[in-house]
């Protein structure tokens, strides 16, 4: 948004906040618990009073993280969900989909929360492993024959509601068992044995008993036989064995309590023929942990199927674009396989269902307002429905409510379709896909063209940051302890944010380190720039006499800005930030400033310390512009420390590339003068050479164009490398004796060693061999980390593999100096 912004185009980020009806309430219930207060024994009065009061505060904590955090929204245009004009709108969506048939009111299988007493969507269900026991019970057959037939389940309490058992039409184990009736154990209900493609032959004994009213599966199955009774629920909305198909003694038991009590039956009647360990897939509520029992229940849904043409439409064209891209494959067999939504909940937060009951004949009404009478017989009053809408209903239109809609407001008209959506992957389904159905359906347009989907933040144990596990930092306290910039930089940068990754004080601490290098760099800048200069236009123009690092430094941000570009547009931002990371640390600070140091001090001459300020002024300050966006409180000091020109950074205008020349010469040339200068400088590291020597080196380069860049910049190498001499050795000519090598793509680079080494020199190359190893152990350690490899940026992962070969080559050639060398002298 600050990007779009300083690029001058019309940016509109517009801040609001959801009810999130079923997790609030959960948390008004926990609250309220505490104090030992029951939300159950409360009046619906009460309870919303309640509710009220947690979301005033914490929607001023929310607002105050958002606000503390730099995001740049545009709070004049503050939205809520629950606010009347949203109501309203939300209102006109329920009621214009009942019209036309998408909405409608029917039994159906749902996610049941039997402690929150409501249905639950697909993502409030967390899925995990749990051991159990796989029974495999003996049907006894009714005809009285001997045996009957193995059935294996996990739920033996359930098996009140069975109706049949079916096989594989395929199964021949159980062909001669087809048609044949079996009696249920312990009720003696005679039910058939039926054939289904749904039923897997390898689970248990490839026989399933049919339990329709609480089995997804087993009710698709009990669909196609029509000729199979419809049982009562045998395991209320409590979670409790009910109705009368249910044993009088197991009636009112917990399902977790009847399952023992039914098992132990079960054994006692001879019923059960043995039974093994086994791992099963359980499902719980997110926010209560029950364990939710599949349900059929009376419930609202909007048809799916007709809302999902023109959202696949969407994506295959083109016209609404996902990022990264491989998420399409994803989003596409999804929507393949999307069923009815259930959107009615069994709470008293959010929004009412619009719908109005007449006693008298039973008609139902959606109205957007309260009807007065019955349209049909005129009764009043009618009775409005007791369920409110999924949360998620009210969330899908947020594209276009927000703005406006229903009504046909200068905001819809001026920033509908939005550009941009970033949002988590994990609701790319519940959310994304949905804004997008709502969207086409009400407005016939995409709700957005690009959707940026980053990853999840976990903790050290894997589980993602949620304030419902409570392993998630409060961010305002972080924003407190270690600054909005440290925290954003953080969020961005090592870690993809496009991949779920860890986050902890380490990478904190990195990005604080990061800050520090920038401020330490601006400091630096201030001693050396002129005063009462504003910023310059463009880059200084160069001439023939201009030095290698004042070229190569402008080359650099322009291809910098080049890719930095490029990878925002596609949302690699967490790449863009390591292009901007990797040239402020490593060209502009570690480089351009060692080399540039003597000029700036005016040693050669007034006119390049004239030319080499304005390089510095011109990179610096445009460096700063394309940052802030991403730390916009540290560049907002720091550009109003050196010369400039406005009033705002965040007005400043978003620099271009061309703004600064392209020199490829100059970037190959300096790669070759650094290739020598860190080939020398880690000769001398290597070998213990006393800061103060001036040792003479030798060069036998790999070609001539590498030879007339040496040649060229001699002065250069031999000012950063500290040597005293560099002389060049022709191809084939041996090697000075007395000499350190090492060898790089640019040629043979040789330096100078002393001849004799004392005993304290050894032991002093002995403490550095042991510091340079502990350090090389480290790094190859955190190389062979493949969770690191595939989450760091390539450049990140670039320099860990130069650190260790450098690191290895220095133990390399301390190791050859101490194998080589006679102690000679005292200690």
């Amino acid at each position: 948004m600050r990007r779009s912004r300083m690029s001058g185009v019309p940016t509109l980020w517009l801040p609001g906040i959801d009810h999130a009806g079923l997790s609030t309430q959960v948390a008004v219930r926990a609250h309220l618990a505490k104090q030992g207060i029951r939300l159950e024994d409360m009046s619906r009065d009460q309870v919303l009073a309640q509710v009220e009061g947690w979301k005033r505060d914490h929607e001023r904590r929310i607002l105050a993280a958002l606000r503390a955090g730099g995001f740049s929204l545009d709070w004049s245009r503050y939205r809520y969900t629950m606010d009347p004009a949203y109501e309203r709108a939300t209102r006109r969506a329920f009621v214009a989909l009942h019209k036309a048939g998408l909405v409608y009111r029917g039994e159906r299988f749902v996610n049941w929360d039997p402690v929150l007493q409501t249905a639950v969507s697909d993502l409030e269900v967390e899925h995990s492993e749990e051991p159990t026991s796989l029974l495999y019970l003996r049907y006894p057959w009714a005809d009285g024959s001997p045996g009957g037939l193995l059935v294996a389940t996990v739920r033996p309490e359930t098996i009140f509601g069975d109706v049949a058992v079916a096989v594989h039409p395929d199964d021949a184990r159980h062909a001669a068992a087809v048609d044949r009736k079996v009696r249920v154990p312990l009720v003696d209900r005679e039910v058939p044995v039926i054939t289904d493609p749904g039923v897997d032959p390898t689970f248990g004994n490839g026989a399933l008993k049919i339990t329709p009213r609480h089995d997804l599966l087993d009710y698709e199955i009990f669909q196609r036989h029509p000729g199979l009774p419809m049982p009562p629920d045998v395991i209320d909305a409590d979670g409790r064995l009910a109705s009368d198909w249910v044993p009088e003694q197991f009636r009112g038991q917990d399902r977790e309590e009847a399952r023992k009590w039914v098992t132990e039956a079960l054994r006692s009647g001879g019923f059960v023929d043995h039974e093994t360990p086994y791992i099963h897939a359980v499902g719980r509520s997110e926010r209560s942990n029950a364990v939710i029992e599949p349900r059929l229940s009376t419930q609202w849904f909007v048809r799916m199927a007709p809302l999902t043409p023109a959202v696949v439409e969407a994506v295959r064209s083109g016209e609404v674009r996902l990022y990264p891209a491989r998420w399409e494959l994803s989003f596409y067999r999804w929507m393949e396989k999307v069923q009815d939504w259930c959107i009615s909940r069994q709470v008293v937060w959010g929004h009412p269902i619009p719908v109005y009951y007449c006693p008298a004949c039973r008609h139902e009404t959606a109205a957007e307002e309260p009807p007065a009478k019955c349209p049909e017989c005129g009764h009043a009053p009618l009775t409005p429905d007791p369920d409110v809408l999924d949360t998620w209903f009210s969330s899908w239109l947020w594209p276009f409510a927000t703005l406006g809609w229903p009504e046909d407001s200068p905001d819809l008209a001026h920033y509908f379709p939005t550009n941009l959506l970033e949002t988590g992957r994990d609701i790319m389904f519940f959310w994304v896909a949905r804004m997008m159905m709502a969207s086409y359906y009400f407005l016939g347009r995409p709700p957005f063209r690009d959707v940026s989907f980053t990853g999840i933040l976990r903790d050290l144990e894997g589980r993602k940051l949620s304030k419902h596990l409570g392993n998630s930092p409060d961010p305002v306290e972080l924003l407190h302890e270690r600054g909005a910039d440290a925290l954003r930089f953080a969020l961005l940068f090592p870690s993809p944010v496009d991949q779920d990754g860890v986050f902890g004080l380490a990478t904190l601490d990195n990005a604080r380190n990061f800050l520090t290098k920038v401020w330490n760099l601006v400091r630096f800048a201030q001693a050396y720039l002129p005063e009462g200069v504003d910023a310059p236009d463009r880059a200084p123009i160069l001439t023939e006499d201009s030095p290698l690092e004042n070229r190569w430094i402008l080359a650099r941000w322009r291809r910098t800005v080049d890719e930095f570009e490029q990878a925002l547009a596609g949302y690699e931002v967490t790449r863009a930030v390591g292009l901007l990371h990797s040239f402020i640390w490593y060209d502009l600070a570690d480089r351009y400033v060692e080399v540039s140091k003597e000029a700036l001090s005016g040693h050669r001459g007034e006119p390049l310390r004239r030319e080499t300020q304005a390089v510095l002024l011109f990179t610096l300050e445009r460096t700063l512009r394309l940052l802030h966006p991403i730390v916009p409180h540290v560049t907002e000091e720091l550009w109003h420390a050196i010369p400039h020109r406005g009033t705002l950074l965040a007005l400043a205008p978003w620099p271009r590339s061309n703004e600064a020349p392209d020199d490829p010469e100059a970037i190959v040339a300096m790669e070759v003068v650094y290739d020598a200068i860190r080939t020398l400088r880690s000769l001398r590291a290597g070998n213990r050479l006393a800061p103060s020597s001036s040792p003479p080196a030798w060069v036998r380069p790999s070609g001539e164009e590498t030879a007339e860049v040496l040649r060229a910049q001699k002065a250069l190498v031999l000012q950063q490398a500290r040597v005293g001499a560099l002389d060049f050795l022709e191809a084939g000519a041996p090697p000075p004796a007395g000499t350190a090598p090492s060898v790089t793509v640019h040629g043979e680079f040789f330096l100078a060693l002393p001849t004799e080494t004392t005993p304290a020199e050894r032991r002093a190359l002995e403490r550095e061999r042991a510091k340079l190893s502990g350090l090389l152990a480290k790094t190859e350690q955190r190389l062979a980390d493949t969770g690191f490899r595939d989450r760091a940026p390539p450049e990140v992962l670039k320099a860990a593999e130069e650190k260790a070969q450098d690191l290895a080559e220095r133990v390399r050639r301390i190791d050859e100096h101490l194998a080589a060398d006679t102690p000679t002298g005292t200690g």
